[in-house]
């Protein structure tokens, strides 16, 4: 599959955010055909500039996913790889081992030089639960216990192989006060792509850039396949939760758009990004 693309010098930023991307391993070509262009998916991202490549975890199909396992195939996407870091967003910690999610998330780290950034979240898929033998209503609590054994973990003598620096590359999608809260006390980092218009978004983050020690929020935004990339940065320059991520990361909705879908929203958010900068309108 021939994906080669002409990048620009240096790594991809909009507003001094580094841009990442997202995708949900989703589509209609059967599971080892979705896989193998979401490796692909990865490769350009990473000539194009991009800065990190996430991918969630759907069981079951939900959601027309088609990936329960994501750090086993960020591992196939670490061998093709040498600088994107590589993301989960996220796996649904209430449903997981903290043990071993620990030592699996070790593992991709070290395949891939330490570029991996752990997103976990609650997970709201009630099918998947009950599946899991777990109790819906109580995955909030069962993440939050999850999170905290798997933070011990990471930093523990028993680890093998050591994950030496992936306490601090965690990330926990949330968008209630008290997820930001838990994230915030943790030395979390906080994956949102609550929309802003919603109550309490703007705020949230706001609270949590504030009592964070070291505040790391990753912007999630939805890119319409096919949109021109400039109307895309005025959009997210226009988003009122912009001031407080530290990161952005895009998605081409819907999920399932095809592969060439896909990598047509990276070349656009990466020209359109790069055209900016050039012509002084957006600042590196």
């Amino acid at each position: 599959m021939d994906v080669c693309t002409q990048d620009g010098p240096g790594p991809l930023r909009f507003r001094g955010r580094p841009v990442g991307y997202l995708s949900h391993v989703a589509g209609r070509g059967g599971p080892a055909q979705v896989y193998r262009e979401t490796v692909e998916l990865a490769v350009a991202a990473e000539e194009l500039g991009f800065a990190s490549f996430w991918v969630a975890q759907h069981h079951a199909g939900a959601l027309e996913g088609l990936l329960p396992s994501p750090l086993v195939l960020l591992g196939a996407v670490a061998e093709r790889t040498s600088t994107i870091r590589l993301g989960t967003a996220v796996v649904a910690a209430a449903l997981e081992d903290p043990r071993r999610l620990a030592e699996d998330a070790a593992v991709v780290d070290v395949l891939s030089g330490g570029r991996l950034e752990l997103g976990v979240g609650a997970g709201a898929d009630a099918a998947a639960s009950a599946a899991f033998g777990r109790d819906h209503d109580r995955r909030h609590h069962d993440c939050e216990r999850v999170v905290d054994v798997l933070c011990a973990e990471l930093t523990g003598s028993w680890l093998v192989p050591a994950a030496t620096g992936l306490r601090s590359r965690l990330w926990w999608a949330t968008g209630s006060a008290a997820g930001v809260d838990a994230a915030a006390d943790r030395g979390i980092g906080v994956l949102s792509g609550r929309p802003a218009h919603l109550p309490g978004t703007v705020e949230g983050l706001f609270r949590y850039r504030c009592a964070a020690a070291d505040p790391r929020v990753a912007l999630c935004r939805v890119v319409p396949a096919g949109e021109p990339g400039a109307a895309q940065l005025d959009r997210w320059a226009a988003d009122p939760a912009l001031p407080s991520a530290t990161e952005l990361v895009v998605q081409t909705g819907p999920a399932a758009a095809g592969f060439s879908a896909h990598l047509g929203t990276l070349r656009a958010v990466s020209a359109a990004v790069r055209s900016a900068l050039a012509a002084g309108t957006v600042r590196p």
